[in-house]
């Protein structure tokens, strides 16, 4: 895997670069302190994942969108102080494939890029999960939501936020993966959306749009 890091932080970037040079399968191809105004380096150095190190303010966002609206084929993984559920949304709604804090442990981290690596988005189990228990709670009982997505169907789709493959949602369901693969097929037409991080982004994007906030609900999750 091809990674960036743009940092501000002179010790923080310098540290991550010989954590990433240390990594098997991956090879450091940029290293910069800001966003550089000619993206042609970006372009050039063409790291399939970004680490970008902001302080996590607007400002900070507003360069998030664009670099994802101008290098689209990068996916940013975004490092702030203290990703907390409102922080990772934004990051996400920016463009960011995915969001991490400085206290992260190494064995998240290396699964965060995993994930971003693979074109999937990485959130927080603590936010899917606080997500999807409001979100539930516009359901009513087995029936169809405004939407069209069935209980069951909210459920593989929430389980599917949280980053959990096939075989993990049938397991959670005790169902089966052909099972699973037929709700998904049936859930990506109903919302209109082809690939799991569309659907993903989907799930976060209407609980907002709704009214539904992941911070009013906590439940044991990866932070």
């Amino acid at each position: 895997m091809r990674v960036g890091v743009i940092s501000p932080y002179e010790l923080s970037r310098k540290g991550l670069c010989s954590l990433i040079s240390s990594w098997p399968n991956c090879a450091l191809v940029l290293e910069l302190p800001t966003i550089p105004e000619d993206l042609d380096l970006l372009r050039k150095a063409h790291p399939e994942v970004l680490l970008l190190q902001t302080s996590g303010c607007v400002s900070d966002l507003d360069g998030v969108s664009r670099l994802h609206k101008l290098v689209p084929k990068i996916k940013i993984l975004h490092y702030v102080d203290e990703a907390d559920e409102e922080t990772e949304l934004q990051a996400l709604r920016a463009g960011a494939r995915g969001c991490v804090s400085r206290s992260i442990d190494l064995n998240t981290l290396l699964k965060a890029f995993d994930f971003v690596g693979r074109g999937e988005l990485w959130v927080s189990r603590r936010v899917a999960a606080r997500a999807v228990e409001k979100l539930m709670q516009t359901e009513s009982g087995n029936g169809a939501s405004s939407n069209g997505l069935t209980r069951r169907e909210w459920e593989i789709l929430a389980l599917l936020a949280t980053g959990s493959r096939n075989k993990e949602i049938a397991s959670a369901l005790s169902v089966s993966e052909n099972t699973v693969k037929t709700h998904l097929g049936t859930i990506y037409r109903k919302i209109n959306v082809d690939c799991r991080l569309a659907a993903t982004l989907y799930y976060f994007q209407h609980g907002k749009s709704d009214g539904v906030s992941p911070s009013n609900h906590r439940r044991p999750g990866q932070s």
